[in-house]
């Protein structure tokens, strides 16, 4: 088989069901990337960049903030705690997040919510980077397809 389904979910609605040809998922453990037939897996994701080649051969990104991935030889399901598409995320609101939060957590130092400021930032920076690398509108930043 050359493809396989994959469904990306948030709390909110779907963000992608159709076929792949591959995945590439931020694991806690770090990135890793899932081809048809893939032996089963469960795990948990970390915020970053999920991709998708779509049987077409395209390649859409999307960005999650954590959740996880549920592999198995034929289907892919993503739940996601929070994701949506790189080509709808908004790069100056993006980053206008990343450095409310760095104020946050410079403000938090030393205090029992530093964790909490710093986990918002690591999320914010890692949705800053994933608009600035897939956003269909900066070409000289998007990536080719996945190789």
């Amino acid at each position: 088989m050359d493809d396989f389904h994959v469904d990306i979910v948030n709390a909110e609605r779907s963000l992608f069901s159709g076929d792949a040809t591959l995945v590439v998922a931020p694991l806690r453990d770090g990135e890793a990337g899932f081809l048809p037939g893939h032996s089963p897996l469960l795990a948990a994701l970390k915020a970053g960049a999920l991709r998708v080649q779509d049987a077409s051969g395209d390649e859409q990104a999307f960005y999650v903030s954590g959740g996880f991935i549920e592999v198995q030889p034929h289907h892919i399901t993503v739940l996601a705690d929070v994701g949506e598409r790189a080509a709808d995320i908004d790069e100056a609101l993006a980053a206008r997040a990343v450095e409310e939060a760095a104020r946050r957590a410079e403000e938090q130092a030393g205090k029992t919510d530093y964790a909490h400021a710093q986990a918002e930032l690591a999320q914010a920076s890692a949705r800053l980077a994933v608009v600035r690398r897939y956003h269909p509108q900066i070409p000289h930043r998007a990536p080719g397809r996945i190789r």
